[in-house]
């Protein structure tokens, strides 16, 4: 049983310009980069080995976001039970009670730095 990963997208790490100027070389259009940056977190890509979740990650970042990986699960387990729709719920996310930033659940925001220890 071999585990699979996807990729999602919190926030950038640079600018929007340079973000949607790296991510253009990579192929992805201005509209998708925009849509991107609205929607964070966003699940970017799913079903991935792990060699190849690290060689996406590792473009984006170059791009100028800011991405994880997460295991998904087995890739038997996910054959059987259908396709996943690739919805993550609230749970798993958090707003920032200084800033209203949206991130993966962390006891600190990665766009102002306050810690949030109430979670």
């Amino acid at each position: 049983m071999d585990k699979h990963y996807k990729i999602i997208f919190s926030n950038l790490l640079k600018d929007k310009v340079y973000f949607k100027s790296q991510m253009t070389l990579l192929g992805v259009s201005e509209e998708i980069s925009e849509e991107i940056i609205a929607k964070a977190p966003v699940i970017l890509k799913k079903n991935l080995s792990l060699g190849d979740a690290r060689r996406y990650a590792d473009a984006l970042f170059e791009a100028g976001g800011r991405v994880t990986i997460q295991v998904e699960g087995n890739l038997d387990n996910t054959e059987k039970n259908g396709p996943s729709p690739g919805i993550v719920t609230l749970k798993h996310f958090i707003m920032c009670p200084r800033c209203g930033h949206k991130q993966v659940k962390s006891e600190v925001c990665i766009k102002c730095g306050y810690m949030n220890r109430r979670q």
